[in-house]
This record gives structure tokens, C-alpha cells and sequence, in this order.
């Protein structure tokens, strides 16, 4: 799969349109292309409202709908961030591509999925690899004597059994993104592109200072 270049200084400037179009292809490509340049928009920064102030953590994106603009994230039910995101469903996600300096920042609009059929579609595309992030025996955050792997002692080996994929998915929580902005900034020694593309509540694409 080629990379999708992004616009610099030095290139012809793209429409609105056509760049639009670009940030959500470079998104959609993350999901797919493990380790290349494609996916260096797969981790990502989730940044939330607490009572005690602003919170935010890396996470993976997990899924991409380019047509009705979401994206998903997954992580367990059990974490602060999905109290956070309950109280204050409202959200940034922060992506940065570093060989390309370009940033994407998404408002979006956050809903929890656990034990529906979005969910479950969710958990499919959940690979065994990654089904021990949801076998914590113990509360997450919670303190603890001694350092904790987040999983029980036997499936170190990482052998993943059906049992324990039902334990695991109890604790599964799919994040669904409805996206309401996003804005592109494109960093390069000759100059700046700064875009911002707002779906909700107008639809509206304009060139920003940056």
C-alpha cells in the first residue's frame, strides 16, 4: 500500500476538498498497515474532562467510517476514562505523523458500547494478541504492592483459550468517535498549512492562520 503524501510549503496546495479527503484516507490506511509509514496515524492521544482537571492517554485506533465521519477506539470498561467519558462524552483526539509533521486534532462527540451488537462486532476484530489488555484481575489504577502485568499468571505464555476470551470480553468497551471537527496542520521550514473541516452542527471547510 503507497503512502499518501502530505501537502508542504513547497507543493501545490490542494483544495479544501481534496486535503479533506487526504486526512481521512491517511486515517482509514493506519487501521490496516502495521509498522510502515502508512500507519502512523494509529496511536493516537485521547484527551478528556475529569473533576480534577484535563486527563489524556495514548491510544490505538481501532476502526475508521470515512463516509459517516467516526472513528473507535477500545479499552476496558473498567477505566477512568470511561467514567470521564460518561460524565463528559465530549472529546479531543490528538494524531501526529512525525516523518510528515502534520497533526490532526478531532473534536468528537464519545458513545460507550459494552454489551450491544456494536460492541460485538467490535470485540470480532479483537485478535488474541490483544485480549490480555481485558483479563485484569484487579481494577485498573488501582494500587498495588508490587508491579502487575495486567493479567492472570496463566496465559503468560500466550495462550489465549476460548474461556478466556469470555472472561475478557466482559471487560470490553468499544469506543464510538462521532467526529464534529477536525483540523489539519501541516508543519515544513517554508511555511504552514492549517485547514480546519467542521461536520457539526454546519458543515464548513476553511484555510486557518497558523
Amino acid at each position: 500500500m503507497s503512502s499518501t503524501h502530505s501537502p508542504s510549503a513547497n507543493d501545490t496546495i490542494p483544495s479544501l476538498s481534496d486535503l479533506e479527503k487526504t486526512c481521512w484516507q491517511q486515517l482509514d490506511q493506519s487501521i490496516h498497515a502495521h509498522g510502515s509509514a502508512d500507519s502512523a496515524f494509529r496511536n493516537m492521544t485521547v484527551a478528556t474532562c475529569a473533576s480534577r482537571g484535563a486527563d489524556a492517554r495514548i491510544v490505538v485506533l481501532r476502526d475508521v467510517d470515512v463516509a459517516h465521519k467516526y472513528v473507535w477506539f477500545h479499552t476496558d470498561a473498567r477505566t477512568e476514562k470511561v467514567l470521564q467519558l460518561e460524565e463528559f462524552p465530549q472529546a479531543m483526539l490528538l494524531f501526529w505523523n512525525e516523518s510528515e509533521q502534520v497533526q490532526f486534532r478531532l473534536t468528537v462527540e464519545t458513545r460507550l458500547h459494552t454489551d450491544d451488537y456494536l460492541a460485538d462486532e467490535q470485540w470480532k476484530k479483537v485478535h488474541d494478541g490483544s485480549v490480555r489488555l481485558y483479563m485484569s484481575e484487579l481494577m485498573p489504577g488501582s494500587v498495588q504492592d508490587s508491579p502487575y502485568p495486567g493479567f492472570p499468571e496463566h496465559i503468560k505464555d500466550g495462550t489465549i483459550t476460548t474461556e478466556d476470551r469470555s472472561s475478557a470480553r466482559l471487560n470490553f468497551a468499544a469506543i464510538e468517535c462521532r467526529v464534529l471537527c477536525m483540523e489539519y496542520l501541516k508543519l515544513g521550514k517554508q511555511g504552514q498549512t492549517r485547514a480546519r473541516f467542521q461536520y457539526e452542527p454546519v458543515s464548513k471547510m476553511t484555510w486557518l492562520a497558523p
